[in-house]
């Protein structure tokens, strides 16, 4: 049940009057080879997999599956939270580029209309106006679109992890300035607020804040936030333990979001503002907010998407591009309208933190962040040519990819596409193996002494219909890496022990058989043109991970290394670049 204030337990919450999507199709609990590439595991292996899928059936997993009604079913997956990753939030929040406003405005202007474009937003989504997302004609799911406005993470008593909090609250923001946060009422979301009032009550904040700044040595309440689970657990715990910081804590879950005022920094680019909003001034940031819009002392700004809120990257660049859109048509205003009232002043919010818990948080987030330039454009390669010459791009892309691991280390790399499920009703993500023979059969080919163009575009075309071939194996049904958490949620008793031990050794085994590259490329808007998490390491995967963007003539990415990786960003993307030119003219020579 929710509680007081809260909207709703759901993960997906159900838009008025939008269509509904069909539920995906479960797996057969006896198909091996599913359990195997759902798991990441490798087929040389399977006797383990032959082991879980025996304690899964005594256990009862194909009865729980055969009792799945399709209301149950859908009950499961509207509030099961499958994202509860113990990591630093940099590692696992994405960050949006917002395109600039042409009109060339100052930067309280930029925060301003930016608020109330996501206010505009955030309404349509509640009224139900909002025009859906569509794949070939049919409506996708649209449940994640809520948890962008009043949401977020939350930490409860003893509890050793924080839940997702939805509030009723549609009036207030915080606003981080200066390593210090603040809550401003800016009414209900029908009070029509205008530009020139909100310009405002930022000018008035801005100057309060300069006015009585956070000394160097005070604690910013920001980066704990932005620490692994265990850091926040105890810190949180001691935070609850005093009446002031309780009500600092009840005032920052009942926010639609967070706008960060970062007027000291002036980034000259798109990947240079995205760099300095995902990774750097950490303590002027509240990462359990699951946006944040962040506005720099030059009127560039991005947009901060917290994944592990159940929002997804197609959501995330949508929603950035959305709020862009609103905020570029509203009209400018010198002044306050005297029609409409002026807001009342925001209320600092004070906290008592302890030393250690800072400490502790800056020792989680130091060892993921990164100061390598993160963000590139490969330019002269991108959709068009592939598309015009009839070879799917994105395969392509990874093919390019794997090439360019096996030039820089020798060996083949086991590349994991990230997929969404949003055909189907309450479902987000899943990711599909796409390293198969046949791909190393074309990068074994391509890295020899002789290459023959018609043999090579022969394997190439090999390469990607295996490729496509394993991400609709991947689409086609609801994941066991998903089912199986499902089945030990459901387990009462001495058998919810057992549950809790499948699951934990499902999760080594994905640990063993982890995927090395893990890649994504997420829906394109031009008023949202990049997402990355540019500036930390992964500690979640084993080589790199990366974002990209493929236009017509160029492709955008952002590389991510992992912990251990130890070859530059510049080179892995000079190599790629090689590599996508050398696969450009080698289907150019086919085609003539």
């Amino acid at each position: 049940m929710s509680t007081p204030r809260e909207r709703t337990r759901d993960l997906y919450e159900e838009l008025p009057g939008c269509a509904r999507p069909p539920l995906i199709s479960l797996p057969d609990p006896d198909d091996l080879e599913s359990l195997e590439r759902d798991l990441q595991g490798a087929k040389t292996h399977s006797l383990s997999f032959k082991t879980l899928r025996a304690v899964l059936n005594f256990l009862g997993f194909k009865k729980f599956q055969q009792s799945l009604t399709e209301d149950k079913l859908e009950g499961l997956l509207r509030r099961y939270d499958f994202r509860r990753i113990n990591e630093c939030a940099p590692a696992l929040s994405a960050t949006v580029n917002l395109a600039d406003d042409p009109r060339g405005i100052s930067p309280v202007e930029r925060a301003a209309t930016l608020l109330l474009a996501a206010r505009q937003f955030y309404s349509e989504i509640r009224s139900g106006a909002l025009v859906p997302d569509k794949h070939r004609g049919e409506v996708l799911e649209m449940g994640q679109y809520p948890n962008l406005f009043a949401t977020s993470t939350i930490w409860e008593g003893r509890s050793r992890r924080p839940r997702i909090f939805k509030s009723t609250d549609t009036a207030h923001v915080i606003i981080a300035i200066g390593r210090q946060l603040y809550s401003l009422d800016l009414g209900e979301l029908e009070s029509g607020l205008s530009v020139g009032s909100l310009q405002e009550a930022l000018r008035e904040l801005v100057e309060r804040a300069g006015n009585n700044p956070l000394h160097a040595d005070e604690p910013s309440l920001g980066l704990l936030t932005c620490a692994k689970y265990e850091t926040q657990r105890k810190a949180f715990r001691f935070l609850q333990k005093v009446g002031e910081n309780r009500q600092t804590l009840q005032m920052l879950r009942h926010s639609v979001l967070t706008l960060c005022l970062d007027l000291d920094q002036m980034p000259e680019s798109d990947g240079e503002a995205a760099h300095m909003a995902h990774s750097e001034n950490l303590c002027n940031r509240w990462h359990h907010s699951s946006l944040q819009l962040v506005v720099f002392g030059n009127a560039k700004a991005c947009a901060i998407f917290k994944f592990d809120a159940c929002i997804d990257g197609n959501a995330m660049t949508r929603g950035a591009a959305e709020i862009q859109k609103r905020a570029a048509r509203f009209p400018l205003q010198s002044q306050a309208s005297p029609s409409v009232p002026v807001l009342p002043a925001a209320t600092l919010l004070r906290c008592q933190i302890a030393p250690v818990h800072i400490r502790r948080a800056w020792k989680d987030v130091r060892s993921i962040l990164d100061n390598q330039k993160a963000t590139f454009e490969i330019r002269g390669v991108g959709r068009l040519f592939f598309k015009t010459c009839n070879v799917d791009p994105i395969p392509a892309f990874i093919l390019a990819l794997h090439l360019t691991f096996v030039h820089l280390t020798g060996k083949s790399a086991r590349i994991a596409q990230m997929l969404t499920l949003s055909k189907y009703r309450c479902m987000g993500l899943t990711a599909a193996v796409v390293t198969t023979p046949e791909m190393k059969s074309f990068s074994q080919y391509m890295t020899g002494n002789e290459v023959r163009p018609d043999q090579a575009f022969a394997l190439m075309l090999a390469a990607i219909d295996a490729q496509i071939e394993e991400c609709r194996k991947a689409r086609s049904h609801l994941p066991f890496s998903q089912l199986i958490p499902l089945f030990s949620y459901s387990l009462r008793g001495i058998r919810k022990i057992y549950g809790v031990v499948i699951v934990f050794t499902c999760w080594l085994i994905g640990i063993k058989w982890a995927a090395e590259v893990i890649v994504s490329h997420p829906s394109f808007f031009p008023e949202a043109p990049m997402l990355g998490r540019p500036g930390v390491r992964l500690p979640y995967v084993k080589y790199f991970g990366l974002h990209y963007r493929m236009l017509d003539d160029s492709i955008i990415v952002t590389m991510m290394p992992s912990l251990d990786w130890s070859i530059a960003n510049a080179e892995v993307m000079s190599v790629l670049k090689k590599k996508l030119q050398d696969l450009k003219e080698m289907i150019g020579e086919r085609k003539a």
